[in-house]
């Protein structure tokens, strides 16, 4: 299950889930307080049976003055546990206090409260398990959708690539009849256009293997040479030394490409663009605009401006974990965004 997904799945069980809890919490209250009330008036009942032929040692007996505020026939709660008052059958100004012991009254509440209390846990999964139901049900419709528009864009990334590729050939072919600056233009927007599309198709990079030597320096220094004419108010500055891998080609590739390119993109004019390579370790630090929050970034769609997809950094991401590469991101609105891939 993709991340959008999961939040779309938790985030409606929670929805639902929350108010049925709330519900059900208040529907056990008001059942609990009923009990209690049967409880008591049940034994209510069991002292009066007991004036009458005081048999058995479930209750115990006292002889109190009536001081005319003690209601007969009424559970009180004693010192002593549950008590009730009753009339003694002669002209004197006593009454018949029977008492059930405190300690017998908790066994029974604790009795009744284990009861309760299993009952809560049977509800809990019961109402976690329909909302779990409800949530995946609700989500076909999203998934049904979403399924459409991913196979949209495989189709409409597989028919980008003939133009791309048609408009690089014929550049080239019109760079040997004479070298024009709008040929360049032309070549570098079609070469904008072949790294969408190489992008696109990284969007589920899960069959890729590391299994190749690949050199940082060479993809940094081609990416760089194009960047430069696209970007030429952008300043780089390379300090790159044993900068050789294990891993996919096409993958690190990408990485780099979608880094280096938001540098540049979102970078200050005159801007710097520093990048080092050591020990297994690449370091990309602008002096850009900076990012809102880090902890988005890498979520697919996510954008903060106009500008872009908002996929690139969520293919990055994806790029890291499936060739287990270290990405760490320190970004200050303002002052820059330095991000840090250590390669495995």
């Amino acid at each position: 299950m993709k991340n959008y997904e999961k939040k779309s799945l938790f985030t409606t069980i929670y929805l639902f889930f929350i108010p049925l809890i709330l519900f059900a919490s208040v529907v056990l209250y008001m059942y609990h307080e009923d009990k209690i009330k049967d409880i008591d008036q049940n034994l209510l009942y069991q002292m009066k049976d007991y004036t009458f032929d005081f048999k058995g040692d479930k209750f115990s007996l006292d002889i109190i003055e009536d001081d005319k505020q003690k209601q007969l026939f009424k559970i009180y709660h004693c010192d002593e546990g549950l008590c009730a008052y009753f009339q003694i059958p002669s002209t004197g100004p006593y009454l018949l206090k029977v008492i059930y012991d405190k300690t017998k009254y908790e066994k029974v509440y604790n009795e009744f409260l284990i009861k309760i209390f299993k009952f809560s846990i049977v509800i809990f999964f019961l109402l976690l398990f329909i909302s779990v139901g409800f949530a995946i049900y609700s989500m076909r419709p999203m998934k049904e959708a979403l399924y459409l528009l991913e196979n949209f864009l495989k189709d409409l990334i597989h028919d980008l690539n003939t133009p791309a590729t048609s408009i690089l050939l014929n550049s080239k072919l019109l760079r040997k009849r004479g070298d024009f600056e709008e040929i360049e233009r032309i070549e570098l927007s079609a070469k904008s256009i072949s790294s969408l599309y190489k992008n696109l198709e990284f969007i589920s990079p899960n069959q890729i293997v590391k299994d190749e030597t690949v050199s940082l320096e060479e993809l940094i220094n081609e990416k760089v040479e194009i960047l430069q004419k696209i970007y030429p108010k952008v300043n780089f500055t390379k300090n790159m030394k044993d900068g050789t891998i294990k891993s996919n080609q096409n993958g690190v590739e990408r990485i780099i490409d979608n880094l280096l390119t938001n540098a540049c993109k979102y970078n200050k004019k005159n801007g710097q663009v520093y990048i080092t390579v050591e020990k297994q370790k690449l370091v990309i630090e602008d002096t850009g605009v900076g990012i809102k929050d880090t902890k988005k970034v890498f979520q697919r769609y996510y954008k903060e401006n106009t500008n872009g997809l908002g996929i690139g950094m969520s293919i990055v991401k994806q790029l890291c974990d499936t060739l287990d590469i270290h990405i760490y991101i320190e970004s200050k609105m303002g002052k820059g965004t330095k991000i840090e891939l250590v390669f495995i």
